[in-house]
């Protein structure tokens, strides 16, 4: 339960003990699913805005992406984060940490959940009477993860990722369509933003007037000076809905996607639930009854594409940045590594291969090189042919 007076809360230790024991089985189901197939186990940690009143924990669903096998859960409180970095460390590859603050500051902390599953509370330097928690999962789990590998994530732009790449799939070309997000929060602002650089007209729809007057304010000053598609704030959802190619749902988890809504779109128009149940009931029976389609958003797509650069960024920060010199007064430079004017840029600057050209001391590849920095690719040519 939540004490509202400071906002503390009292964790279930009965109900986490049970949690624990499942989501240690799932750690190591996902673990042997992995070593089967020769791929990587995936644990995430994630929270989320929309809170339950009884601040349980639970699991979601084993998934097979092209990188490995991915499970997780969600949290409601940094207790909850702790307690089950500390039971899966060591038991997957990788642990994949939430990095967006979604939970509300704490004041307080249940030591008996922690001293009950022998634990001890980090001793940070005391700034206050009494300790403030404030929310961030992946500075406290970091300090407890040593065996897995740690690695921050955002659940958020994963999602709006992959519901960009879903609509770009599915209308081919953006660029003159016309959407309308119902749901300014933080996933329906930034799908808003994305989809206006991309030439299609938002119409956003939030409750707040002066927030959604603001978000849209901001996304038409922000966005490239030659876009002509805008965002326009509608209060009124059914308006926004007229004539759109996509009514996309960004609540979080309240039904206010009608069946007039989506009677008002084009003739070919597709409805997405981003929020998890955003559309009404009648209104999700009365489009498959009309062939209408709708769809659940699915991050799997955005998954694969964030494991794949933690691979690669990984690979890159151990293997290939930095600079050394190859040849006498000649450096090379590779993995993002700033070179001095002169340096060649490189593939690996350990075992070049390739060179892509001359630095020219301010980030970027000189357009004209000079004599001597023709001659300094010839003698590094030569060295990478021996």
């Amino acid at each position: 339960m939540q004490n509202k007076s400071n906002h503390f809360i009292k964790e279930d230790i009965v109900y986490l003990e049970d949690w624990l024991e499942h989501a240690r089985s799932m750690a190591q189901r996902i673990s042997s699913q992995a070593k089967d197939n020769g791929v990587l186990a995936i644990f995430t940690i994630s929270t989320t805005a929309k809170v339950i009143d009884n601040h349980h924990p639970y699991l979601t669903p084993i998934r097979r992406i092209i990188h490995g096998f991915i499970g997780g859960s969600v949290v409601f409180s940094q207790t909850q984060a702790l307690l089950l970095s500390k039971h899966i460390d060591g038991l997957v590859d990788t642990i994949l940490i939430d990095a967006e603050k979604k939970i509300g500051i704490t004041l307080g902390i249940d030591d008996a959940a922690l001293n009950h599953f022998r634990m001890e509370h980090s001793h940070e330097e005391v700034q206050s009477r009494i300790h403030v928690e404030m929310g961030n999962l992946s500075a406290a789990c970091s300090m407890v993860i040593q065996k897995s590998h740690f690695h921050e994530y955002k659940p958020n732009d994963m999602t709006v990722e992959a519901v960009w790449h879903f609509l770009s799939n599915k209308f081919r070309v953006l660029s003159g369509k016309k959407f309308a997000i119902i749901g300014g929060g933080n996933i329906g602002f930034k799908l808003t933003l994305k989809l206006v650089e991309s030439g299609s007209n938002v119409e956003l729809v939030r409750r707040d007037l002066s927030k959604g007057r603001l978000m849209t304010d901001v996304i038409d000053i922000v966005k490239p000076k030659s876009t002509i598609a805008t965002a326009h704030y509608n209060s009124d959802p059914l308006q926004a809905s007229l004539f759109s190619d996509a009514i996309i749902g960004c609540t979080n988890g309240v039904s206010v996607i009608t069946w007039e809504m989506i009677r008002s779109m084009k003739p070919h128009g597709i409805v997405i639930d981003v929020g998890k149940g955003s559309i009404c009931k009648d209104a999700v029976q009365q489009s498959i009854k009309h062939e209408i389609p709708i769809f659940r958003s699915d991050i799997s797509s955005a998954i694969d594409g964030v494991i794949s650069t933690i691979q690669r960024n990984k690979q890159i920060f151990e293997e290939e940045i930095g600079r050394k010199e190859i040849k006498s007064n000649i450096f090379v430079v590779s993995g993002g590594q700033l070179g001095e004017d002169g340096d060649l840029v490189v593939d690996n600057y350990v075992r070049p291969q390739q060179i892509f050209g001359i630095a020219d001391g301010m980030g970027d590849i000189k357009q004209n090189p000079s004599k001597k920095d023709k001659e300094n690719i010839k003698k590094v040519k030569g060295i990478i042919n021996e």
